[in-house]
C-alpha cells in the first residue's frame, strides 16, 4: 500500500515565538478553531528522511529504567521507517485572515506539516 501526504503549511520560528502558517487554500479550515485550547500537528522529521534512519528498527536504551534495546515504535525516536511526528501544541492566538496559528511550543523546527 502506498500512502501520500500533502503538506498544508509550514512551522516557523521567529523572535516572538513559534507559529504555524497555513497555505492559503487551507485557511477556511481554521473556522471555529478558537473554541479549542490545543491543536494536534502532524509533521515530518525531515532531518531523519534518509536511508540509514528510515531503516532503523531498534535503538539503545533511550531513557533510564528502559530496556537495554527498544523497538523504535516504542520510543519517540525520529529515526524510523516513516518519520511522521505528532505534536499537541497550546494555541496562543489565531490570525484567521492570514492563516497563522501562534503556538506556545512545537517540536518541529521550520518544517512542512500535514
Amino acid at each position: 500500500m502506498t500512502c501520500q501526504l500533502k503538506a498544508i503549511g509550514k512551522v516557523k520560528n521567529d523572535e516572538s515565538g513559534t507559529l504555524i502558517q497555513l497555505d492559503p487554500e487551507y485557511i477556511p479550515g481554521l473556522q471555529a478553531l478558537e473554541g479549542f485550547s490545543h491543536i494536534h500537528v502532524l509533521w515530518w522529521f525531515s532531518d531523519c528522511d534518509n536511508h540509514a534512519d528510515r531503516n532503523e528498527l531498534q535503538t539503545k536504551q533511550p531513557y533510564k529504567g528502559a530496556p537495554e534495546v527498544m523497538g523504535v515504535f516504542a520510543t519517540r525516536s525520529p529515526a524510523r521507517p516513516n518519520p511522521v511526528a505528532l505534536t499537541a501544541s497550546e494555541i496562543i492566538n489565531i490570525d484567521f485572515i492570514n492563516g497563522m496559528i501562534r503556538v506556545a511550543f512545537i517540536d518541529a523546527d521550520d518544517n512542512r506539516f500535514a
